[in-house]
């Protein structure tokens, strides 16, 4: 499953507990390891979903996953900052700033279960961490601001390093969450948050990946400017230690961003967000009307592979599949508000990779055809035909299912190019749509990855540049 290319990393990082003032934290680098540890860990493109999230993003089927805990609703008010510490809780990092302005500190921090003994030994239970803050009623202490369970990363949520977790910074009317990790591969993820007329933006944006000290995928987004920055460059190791000292990236290009997310918005779009649901309670089933499935063969979003998430739904996929009967592709939509599930789409390829934007639906699908390739056996030079990826496409449809069409459509087989000298590599299409533009990066297994343009109807498709750059 393409699914699995997907895999989070971390480190594990000692944490300060308790208030402070605001200053940037500094990452301490990490002991070299070998390229074959490296190599057994995982790919760099194997990071891959949205230019966003893409370089994080592990494989999101939650079957025969825990079920999560619900945390407790923090008090309303309180006198001081321990008020709002609920029992078997505790303060793992807090910073000051006046985010309402009226000479008084108010504090933004983060808390998490203490350990609890079970069976004779201290363990976690495996809470979500809560953001939070509280602001002061000048006479009356202070007020719960917000609470968020889904921009803190866990302990459980950095991968082979352990916990990613870095200290918040403060800066003006802004905070900033920060999580570094990884073992030979590393990331890093930055996201400052703005207090503006009673509520909370995310303002800005940074994310790097890459191998020791070598980054090969950067981004940025500006919400003040309204431009976002990307950063590419080849990940194969021979690219690599030859521009080992090198700045420079095979292509950077900016994106125009949409409208600012507001915190809440931004924690419920955050890709671990589904892993905080506590209740996947299906009341109403629909289907598309070109789709058909037998009740008892639907899986609900806990047993599929999330792809997406908002504050008002979910996109994922599940397969019908066995070991000895083949099975079809789903798309399917779940609505947090009144407990329904629409099944959109049926493809007997998979699905990958769907998001809403701007009232429609996107999705990724492999093209699988019979694929001819020359073959030598004895001697003999054969044509034989085997069934395998040829392609990849993007499509878009209406929320209800209707209206499917194609956007963009990459063959690796190029017209009259009927037979394959060999097995075709691995192909991948991933994509980011933003301002009213798709990019398209399409994977081509350690062939260079050329990377497009294009309005979000599919039109005005122009290539911008590719990884590696070339000669």
């Amino acid at each position: 499953m393409k699914k699995s290319l997907l895999v989070i990393i971390g480190i594990s990082i000692i944490l300060l507990a308790g208030c402070r003032e605001g200053g940037m934290a500094d990452t301490e680098a990490l002991p070299e390891e070998s390229q074959a540890d490296a190599e057994e860990d995982i790919d760099i493109k194997e990071h891959a979903d949205t230019k966003e999230d893409i370089d994080t993003k592990e494989e999101s089927g939650n079957e025969g996953a825990d079920i999560p805990r619900e945390v407790p609703k923090l008090p309303d008010t309180g006198g001081k900052l321990t008020d709002f510490v609920p029992e078997g809780w505790e303060v793992l990092d807090c910073v000051e700033l006046d985010f309402n302005e009226d000479g008084i500190p108010d504090h933004v921090g983060v808390l998490e279960e203490t350990m609890t003994e079970v069976e004779g030994d201290l363990v976690y239970q495996g809470y979500p961490r809560i953001l939070f803050a509280i602001a002061s009623d000048e006479k009356d202490g202070y007020h719960l601001d917000f609470q968020d369970i889904n921009l803190i990363r866990t302990r459980d949520e950095g991968g082979i390093f352990g916990d990613p977790y870095q200290p918040l910074t403060v800066e003006g009317l802004s905070f900033t969450t920060n999580a570094y990790g990884g073992s030979a591969w590393r990331w890093s993820e930055k996201n400052t948050y703005t207090y503006r007329e009673g509520t909370w933006f995310r303002t800005l944006s940074e994310n790097t990946n890459g191998y020791g000290g070598y980054t090969t995928s950067y981004s940025k987004d500006d919400w003040e400017s309204g431009v976002g920055i990307r950063k590419e460059r080849s990940s194969d190791f021979d690219d690599m230690e030859k521009d080992w000292d090198s700045e420079e990236y095979d292509l950077e290009y900016e994106v125009s961003l949409d409208e600012p997310l507001t915190l809440e918005q931004a924690g419920k779009r955050w890709w671990l967000a589904p892993e905080r649901v506590t209740d996947w309670e299906i009341e109403a089933l629909t289907f598309a009307a070109d789709v058909e499935l037998s009740e008892d063969l639907v899986r609900s979003p806990d047993e599929g592979y999330l792809d997406y998430c908002d504050e008002n739904c979910v996109l994922y996929s599940f397969y019908t599949g066995t070991d000895t009967v083949k099975g079809s592709y789903y798309l399917a939509m779940y609505h947090f508000k009144d407990k329904t599930l629409q099944l959109l789409a049926k493809e007997d390829a998979e699905v990958d990779y769907p998001e809403f934007y701007n009232g429609k639906i996107y999705y990724t699908v492999d093209i699988v055809e019979n694929a001819p390739y020359k073959e030598v056996q004895d001697g003999i030079t054969q044509v034989i035909e085997e069934e395998d990826t040829v392609g990849v496409r993007l499509n878009r449809m209406e929320p209800d299912g209707s209206g499917k069409e194609t956007v963009f459509e990459y063959r690796y087989l190029k017209e009259g190019q009927e037979i394959s000298e060999y097995r075709l590599p691995y192909l991948a299409l991933l994509y980011e749509i933003s301002g009213g533009d798709i990019f398209a990066e399409v994977y081509i297994g350690d062939e260079p990855h050329p990377i497009y343009r294009m309005k979000t109807d599919g039109s005005g498709v122009e290539k911008i540049g590719q990884v590696p750059k070339g000669d």
